[in-house]
């Protein structure tokens, strides 16, 4: 995912912070316990795939509110080069908590780290197919024989692109030509004069995109559950201090409740915060977190709790490795997660966060 050129304006004006205080509830400093040492706010790094806060809100939304110093605890979130550079940073024991992919999490599990996902931030495929709107082209197997656009050749929704398309009985490499259009007004251009018929990204790549062209977007089914960015710790954190995962876990779980009610009220905590990250809160900005949103609802089948690993869609994140030849047979996707925290973390008043939001 790439930062859009629409987000580098900074907001001219702020919330005003009584209205955040007044979303926060009691004074941090008065009502934190949880995790702090001796009165003082237990210290912890974050560190996220890089410095882009909307797609991952809640963890911003609650640094915004208060919700970690109520837990007792700092959070300091720093960014890293991508997934692989977080799993690394965790590994190393550099950083607490950090923020990945899946993949390079089981790549680090299968070659014998200690790494357990805790939190599933982004339950949901964060790539978009597309067509524009009456195009014939309405089922993936009428692919067959077309070409198809993507936003860079070497891009990570490729692999996924073309694990979809296997899955439908298209072969990616004899039945279709998958080809690189940029994004914008470039893959707007290449739909216009019919060099491609379907184009696959990232979702903030075709909000761009949306701007351009009047746009289908297909249900992916069950593909479409693959997980995203997840929260990662050595398991060792978990055996010595559960109470501070948990104290980072269940922020989270609010600020996500918090924003779910009311994006506006989340993107509205977001630049109180970062006003560098809400450059368009009535344009991009509003699509994007809504998008963003879709993606962090609960699975149907979790029982509303926030955060759930659900073990058919790791199942199926493994299954994919393997196929694709970047896994060997037999690894145990039981091996990359724990539910453990989850009921813990989402037992707080939901209806006061959609109350606190629906205020704002």
């Amino acid at each position: 995912m790439r930062r859009n050129s629409r987000w580098a304006g900074a907001v001219a004006g702020l919330l005003a912070l009584a209205l955040v205080a007044a979303a926060c509830g009691d004074d941090p400093e008065s009502s934190g316990a949880g995790c702090a040492v001796d009165g003082e706010l237990r210290e912890t790094t974050f560190l996220l795939p890089f410095p882009f806060a909307v797609p991952f809100y809640s963890i911003f939304v609650a640094e915004s509110l208060g919700y970690y110093e109520e837990e007792g605890i700092s959070v300091n979130i720093e960014f890293a080069d991508g997934s692989a550079s977080v799993v690394q940073q965790v590994v190393a024991n550099n950083v607490e908590f950090g923020l990945a992919d899946p993949g390079p999490i089981v790549d680090a599990v299968a070659l014998g780290e200690d790494l357990k996902v805790v939190f599933v931030l982004q339950n949901r495929l964060i790539y978009a197919l597309v067509t524009p709107a009456g195009s014939p082209y309405n089922t993936i197997q009428s692919f067959a024989g077309q070409t198809l656009g993507v936003s860079e050749a070497t891009a990570g929704e490729v692999p996924f692109f073309e694990s979809m398309l296997a899955a439908e009985g298209i072969d990616p490499e004899t039945d279709v030509e998958i080809i690189e259009t940029g994004a914008g007004g470039t893959t707007a251009a290449a739909f216009d004069s019919d060099r491609i018929v379907a184009y696959f990204s990232d979702y903030f790549n075709v909000i761009e995109l949306g701007f351009e062209v009047e746009l289908n977007e297909f249900d992916l089914g069950e593909f479409g559950l693959l997980n995203g960015a997840s929260i990662v710790v050595q398991q060792e954190l978990i055996d010595d201090n559960p109470d501070l995962v948990e104290c980072l876990l269940r922020p989270i779980a609010r600020a996500a409740e918090y924003t779910h009610a009311d994006p506006r009220a989340g993107l509205d905590a977001i630049a109180a915060e970062r006003p560098d990250q809400v450059g368009d809160p009535e344009g991009f900005d509003k699509l994007a977190i809504e998008e963003s949103i879709k993606r962090q609802l609960p699975y149907e089948d979790s029982g509303n709790r926030l955060g759930w690993n659900r073990p058919d869609s790791w199942t199926a994140y493994i299954d994919l490795l393997a196929s694709r030849g970047t896994l060997g047979d037999g690894f145990d996707p039981e091996s990359v997660y724990t539910n453990e925290f989850i009921d813990t973390i989402n037992d707080f008043d939901k209806q006061a966060e959609r109350d606190a939001a629906t205020s704002a």
